[in-house]
Parts: structure tokens; C-alpha cells; sequence
């Protein structure tokens, strides 16, 4: 334990020096979304700055051989582009593939190689980005840690040295600071999450905690009690919060189907953030769903 807060802290003293909290919007890229024309993207992110963000996370740049192209690539980072030019920064989300959340349950020796491709193609596409001359504030890490697959000391062991090791290598393509996000679904005490959100803060790398209520498998108090120990009481570890402006209306055994909430909501859950964030990354999942978005990304 006292190895974990010496590393905590350690972690917690570099990556605070230089980073200040940041209101962001996660945009989760779609092929669907080629259709809107460069001018409406352009006054969207122009909207945005006006909004307040200050910053654009791009969720992913590749999903599985989605944007693998190089027409592909070329309309992301003209997307990126604008973003840059209505002043805001840009967190370049990498790799995602489209099966992680059943590849991830794996004996321990192929979940370790499995991540160890994750890492190779993260890598990949972060040189790609790199060498074609994208400005990059940040490094986004796309696959999401739950509360359910993580929990015994091998498989743990396995991702903190995969999110130490993404850390170390990205900052040789270019040193900037590196992200990802975590969910609870009440699979581990709120204890029990804070523990896990402390040992990944302490590989180097930001966690912004998913606030749940998008997907609302736990009621509004229970959530606040897991955000309120991973994020917000003493020593907290997490980075951000990242609040979900949609709700659910699929079944959990349906493919996922969401709708925007109201525009009332999303101004009370903007305000709210304001109020309570405390210092800590506010982002907001997703930009789909901002009122700003509406006429333009079909959700």
C-alpha cells in the first residue's frame, strides 16, 4: 500500500505540472458522419468554443479498419484541423478495436498478448498522426476499463504494466499526456473501484471516470457514491469526470440505441459540472448528442 501512494504521488507531481483541467467533448468517429460537409464541421467546432470547451477528444481515429484508409485519415485530420483553428486543443484518440470488450476475457497469458497488440497498433497510428504533422495537446487510449474484468492480482498486474508501457512508449513518438476511461457498473464496492482508479493513476496515466448516468444501470445515488470516492473525496485519483448527456434506450441485450437529453438537462448538467467538478476534468460524452450537434450528426 505505501509503494502504491508513493507511486500515486509520484504519478500525481508530473502529470499535474503543465496540465490544467479541461471542459471537453468526446467525439466518437463514424463513417456515416462523411456526409457533413467541412464548412458545418467547421461552425460546429466554432459553436463549441463559444459553448466553453476548450477541448476536442477524439475517441478514436481508427476503429478496426474503419478510417484505416488514406481518404480516411485525410478527413479525420482535416476534422482535427478545424478544431485546432476554432481554438480548440485536440486529444488524439488511436486504435480501437471493435471486439475488445470480449477479447479482454482471456487466460492471463493471451490477455497479455492481447494487449500487447493494442499497444503495437496504438503505436502505429500515433506515428501516422505524428508524421503527417496533426498538432497533438494529448494522447487518448480508447479501449475503457470496467469494474468486472479487472478484478483479480493477474489480470491487474497485466493491465497496469500495459498502461505503464503505453505511457513510456508514446512519449518517445511525442511527450504529451495520455488518457483513458474507466466505468463502474457495481461490480466492485465503491472502495474497491477507488483501489483500481489509484493503481492505474499510478502508472502515469489520466483516468476519467464515466458517470453512468447515460446508461443508468445504477440510480443517481449510487453513482454519486463511486464518482464521490474515485474522484472527489481526500486524495482522490481520478483525473476527470465524463458525463453522459444521453440516455439509453436499448435493452441491455439489444445493440446500443441512445437519445440525446433535453436541451433544459444539458444546461443543468453543465452548470452543475461548473459547480462541482473541483478541479477535474470536465468532459461530456458525447458531441452527438450536444444541442449544438443537432441537424448535423445523426445519433
Amino acid at each position: 500500500m505505501k509503494r502504491l501512494l508513493s507511486l500515486l504521488l509520484c504519478a500525481t507531481l508530473a502529470f499535474s505540472a503543465g496540465v490544467q483541467a479541461m471542459t471537453a467533448v468526446i467525439y466518437q468517429p463514424q463513417l456515416r458522419d462523411r456526409s457533413v460537409a467541412l464548412p458545418q464541421w467547421q461552425q460546429l467546432m466554432g459553436q463549441l468554443r463559444l459553448q466553453g470547451f476548450d477541448t476536442l477528444v477524439l475517441q478514436w481515429t481508427r476503429y478496426g479498419d474503419a478510417f484505416n484508409d488514406r481518404q480516411g485519415q485525410k478527413w479525420l485530420m482535416q476534422r482535427a484541423d478545424a478544431a485546432r483553428q476554432a481554438g480548440l486543443k485536440l486529444i488524439v484518440g488511436l486504435h480501437a478495436d471493435p471486439d475488445f470488450f470480449t477479447r479482454q476475457i482471456q487466460p492471463p497469458a493471451a490477455q497479455e498478448n492481447y494487449l500487447n497488440q493494442l499497444l503495437f497498433r496504438d503505436l502505429e497510428q500515433a506515428r501516422q498522426w505524428l508524421t503527417a504533422g496533426a498538432h497533438i495537446d494529448g494522447w487518448y487510449l480508447s479501449a475503457e476499463v470496467d469494474d468486472l474484468h479487472w478484478r483479480t492480482d493477474e489480470s491487474r498486474e497485466k493491465l497496469m504494466a500495459w498502461l505503464s508501457s503505453s505511457r513510456r512508449q508514446l512519449a518517445t513518438i511525442a511527450d504529451r499526456p495520455v488518457a483513458i476511461s474507466s466505468f463502474f457498473a457495481g461490480n466492485m464496492t465503491p472502495d474497491g473501484y477507488r483501489q483500481l482508479v489509484s493503481e492505474m493513476a499510478a502508472t502515469g496515466v489520466r483516468i476519467w471516470v464515466q458517470d453512468g448516468a447515460g446508461v443508468g444501470k445504477l440510480s443517481a445515488t449510487e453513482r454519486q457514491l463511486y464518482l464521490d470516492r474515485s474522484l472527489f473525496e481526500g486524495a482522490a485519483p481520478g483525473a476527470g469526470v465524463v458525463y453522459e448527456i444521453f440516455r439509453q434506450t436499448s435493452g441491455a441485450d439489444a445493440s446500443f440505441s441512445a437519445r440525446p437529453v433535453s436541451e433544459q438537462e444539458f444546461r443543468q448538467i453543465w452548470n452543475r459540472s461548473r459547480s462541482g467538478s473541483q478541479g477535474k476534468d470536465r468532459l461530456f460524452f458525447s458531441l452527438r448528442y450536444l444541442p449544438q450537434a443537432r441537424g448535423i450528426l445523426a445519433y
